[in-house]
């Protein structure tokens, strides 16, 4: 069914370099040395072949490659790999629920021959790996499908939807039809396990039918409206989602009740519930000669069926026409094995075009030991991604800083999600170095948003530290002496930019500041300075004095923490009848968040916690049964 595909598949591969000519796999050379097998007769006119032994041998002369599966491979192996690799049956064993099973394949007869079938293969290896429910053999002869092409697509779609193994057999025609049927019951049995009482409904199913070339009808659905129910096995809720194809996107949204969980059964469903699948034939699908969803339909013995094995070879058959070297290279995941299509130097950001795969492929010339790294920016806003490739052939992502470690030529991709030709703007910034010492203020510009500016300075560790940072356009971030980003902790003053952190090692530390998200210039001004983790009373001491005078008296200390610090905080009398109790309060508005009152009269009340962030909390002290005295707190880390 598929031979046309792969003929029109190695003249292209032939075509772009990936394939010398007139051998799609020349300069591969397989051979199996001992090789046993067993065989299980399944049933009349299918088997079973198991591997028990032996071994195969694949060995690759690069020079026997096309050109660009030659880069590929070089780009996969390192220098030592000679190309060889050897290969036990034992390594293909896989550990299923019911034990080891061992490597094979299905093989059918059709037509006075035997053939080795992909369908039955997998679904065997369904049955054994997860300890399904065994084949039906011979498959049962399909019963009756559908009055029209249409009625196939919509009975296929509710069938499947019910996970109705018998149903769904007969609607699908030729080997993928007998591979189903046969399977049906290991099918809903896998299906069950995650679902069960499943339903499918169609409201709406809108297509348009033509005659196939190859035979058949063509039916492209332009829009579908449906909903599926299940039941979770393990939690016993239901659950439903709505099912919606506009001839461009497909959404599948998961119903919600009020509190956002899955509806159970009888619940109502929520307006705006939750997206749970998106998926579009965008540009890039037309590209490569995808312009709709679209089905075969065949007749067989006078009724309608799906034909899925013909309806692939119809896609592939748009498809790879107009595949290019850049979009099989980046299907594969190796764009960079392309040849650069330009330079990039480090300096002010360039204009760079990307390909009908959304990728440049840029040459980077860096000198050693000089500190650089990347920005980017789609003139559309939408997001873009880059990695370098070193001189080594090592990988590195493209936005942290890059320590080049000697000479040699980076490899620079940049793409976008978009799958679709557009232009970026590409910066290569070194990195300017500058010290900082605690406690005084330094301004500083960006010219450009690609640039980046880096502050040493030399901390303690286990301390606390106060950055503070004027423009909000810009990022600013700490890493530690390993190269690790160090969590800031946002300060209680909301106009205040900044924050505090604590120090784990000592070592020197950088305060690096960027462009931000957006790469944006500007200029700043910053300050980093020793952080107090608490600020008692009045600001200027740990320590506060008050005293409780009456049965009903309450007295109270703001205490502003940083965030990160475990606070302690002690309060004690000296007179020995006064029962302390101390109470947290938020002070916004009062509110009690905490009491303690552990000890009796004449003993200390300890307090101890951990904010996550830089907040101001009350403490209030009151005496218990009436009880009045003197009493000090003090606060400390």
């Amino acid at each position: 069914a598929l031979g046309d595909v792969v003929e029109t598949a190695a003249a292209r591969a032939e075509e772009l370099g990936f394939s010398p000519a007139d051998k799609t796999f020349g300069g591969v050379d397989i051979g199996l040395t001992g090789t046993r097998y067993d065989v299980d007769e399944l049933g009349d006119g299918i088997a079973r072949v198991t591997i028990t032994g032996g071994s195969a041998r694949v060995d690759v002369d690069r020079d026997g490659l096309g050109d660009l599966t030659e880069a590929v491979v070089d780009a996969t192996t390192d220098d030592e790999d000679d190309g060889s690799a050897r290969l036990d049956a034992s390594d293909l064993t896989v550990e299923g629920d019911d034990g080891a099973v061992e490597p094979f394949v299905v093989t059918v007869e059709r037509d006075g021959g035997w053939y080795v079938s992909p369908l039955h293969t997998a679904a065997q290896y369904l049955v054994d790996g997860l300890g399904l429910a065994g084949p039906d053999l011979p498959a049962p002869d399909p019963g009756d499908g559908a009055d029209d092409p249409e009625a196939a697509v919509r009975d296929l779609l509710l069938a499947a939807g019910d996970v109705d193994g018998d149903a769904t057999g007969d609607l699908v025609a030729g080997p993928t039809g007998t591979a189903l049927r046969a399977y049906r019951g290991a099918l809903e049995e896998w299906v069950g396990t995650e679902a069960e009482d499943v339903s499918a409904e169609i409201e709406t199913l809108e297509t348009e039918v033509s005659d196939r070339e190859g035979g058949g009808q063509r039916v492209v659905v332009t829009a579908l409206e449906g909903t599926v129910t299940w039941t979770d096995p393990d939690e016993g809720e239901e659950t439903t989602s709505t099912v919606s194809w506009d001839g461009t996107c497909l959404d599948i949204t998961e119903a919600a009740g009020e509190d956002g969980e899955s509806l159970e059964s009888g619940d109502d469903v929520e307006e705006g519930s939750v997206e749970d699948s998106d998926f579009c034939l965008t540009d890039g699908w037309s590209k490569v000669g995808v312009e709709d969803l679209a089905v075969v339909a065949v007749e067989e013995g006078g009724t309608w069926r799906i034909d899925p094995l013909a309806t692939v070879g119809d896609y592939a058959a748009a498809i790879v026409p107009e595949l290019t070297e850049s979009l099989v290279l980046r299907v594969l995941g190796f764009p960079e094995a392309a040849e650069p299509s330009g330079e990039i130097s480090p300096g002010e950001p360039t204009a760079v075009d990307l390909d009908e795969a959304g990728v440049a492929v840029l040459s980077l010339s860096v000198d050693p030991d000089e500190r650089f790294t990347v920005t980017t920016e789609a003139e559309d806003g939408s997001e873009v991604g880059a990695y370098l490739v070193t001189p080594d052939g090592d990988y590195e992502t493209a936005f942290s800083l890059v320590e080049p470690e000697g000479d040699g030529e980076y490899t620079l991709v940049v793409y976008t999600d978009a799958w679709a030709p557009g232009e970026v703007m590409v910066g290569v910034s070194p990195v300017v170095e500058e010290t900082l010492a605690l406690g005084e203020a330094v301004t500083g510009e960006l010219e450009t948003g690609s640039e980046v500016i880096e502050y040493g300075a030399d901390l303690e560790a286990d301390a606390s530290y106060e950055l503070t940072f004027d423009n909000a356009d810009l990022g600013v971030e700490v890493i530690d002496p390993d190269g690790i980003e160090v969590e800031i902790t946002d300060p209680s003053d909301t106009e205040v930019l900044g924050g505090t952190f604590v120090t784990s090692i000592s070592g020197t530390y950088k305060v690096r500041v960027d462009g931000g998200f957006d790469r944006t210039a500007g200029s700043y001004e910053l300050t980093l300075d020793e952080a107090d983790p608490f600020v008692l009373g009045d600001g200027t001491t740990p320590t506060a004095e008050g005293e409780i005078d009456g049965p009903d008296a309450e007295q109270f200390i703001d205490l502003e923490v940083r965030g990160g610090e475990i606070v302690y905080i002690d309060v004690t009398t000296t007179e020995p009848t006064f029962d302390i109790v101390v109470i947290i309060r938020d002070p916004e508005d009062d509110t009690e968040i905490d009491r303690y009152d552990s000890n009796g009269p004449g003993e200390a009340e300890s307090v101890e916690f951990t904010p996550d962030d830089d907040f101001t909390w009350r403490i209030a002290v009151q005496g218990k049964g009436g009880t009045t005295g003197p009493f000090t707190v003090e606060a400390y880390q």
